[in-house]
């Protein structure tokens, strides 16, 4: 709703992305998106480039993305087609912490990734992050870093409620580019 994920989209095309830095989006669980680029109709992968969003896999259908096997092959795919030196994780979305989780899909309500679902998504991707972010609510909980421990260096969330624009995505993808071995810690901090 509001078109956040769209702008939060827009934010990061207004990034100046290095030829050394690959985002890889996969869009997904919403019924109508505010822009003319991202289908509603099926999930989507795309990779941030300077120019805008580059389509990279279409009609992959529609899959949960509440559903832990939807993360996994995200990340398989994105390490297979983009390997790096450094990995980080975004989820974005409506975050419930402990309790409840991660996600909604608007496709599938009432449905979201439990920590437990976390866990066995990223057990099965076989990747360790320099972070694991939640631009979410509610997320930065002892049993979510515990969870994350064995995956991730870091965590950046909140333990409060954020904004509905969430992270700023432009300046931090745009320093990362800028020195690509810039600190996590400094990453976190932008």
């Amino acid at each position: 709703k509001y078109g956040m994920a769209t702008a939060d989209l827009k934010e990061m095309i207004a990034a100046d992305v290095g030829a050394n830095v690959n985002v890889i989006i996969e869009t997904g669980g919403a019924k109508k998106w505010d822009n003319s680029t991202v289908s509603s109709d099926t999930n989507q992968r795309f990779l941030l480039e300077d120019s805008g969003l580059k389509l990279l896999q279409d009609n992959l259908g529609r899959k949960a993305m509440t559903d832990p096997n939807t993360l996994t092959d995200f990340i398989r795919f994105s390490k297979e087609n983009f390997p790096a030196n450094r990995y980080s994780l975004i989820f974005w979305d409506h975050g419930a912490g402990s309790l409840s989780g991660f996600g909604y899909d608007e496709f599938a309500p009432g449905t979201t990734m439990t920590l437990d679902e976390i866990n066995s998504a990223l057990k099965n991707a076989d990747t360790v992050f320099d972070f694991i972010g939640f631009d979410a609510c509610l997320m930065a909980t002892f049993e979510t870093a515990v969870m994350l421990n064995n995956y991730a260096d870091y965590m950046i969330a909140s333990e409060e409620i954020e904004p509905g624009r969430g992270w700023y995505y432009t300046d931090w993808i745009s320093a990362i580019s800028a020195d690509t071995s810039m600190s996590t810690v400094q990453i976190g901090k932008n």
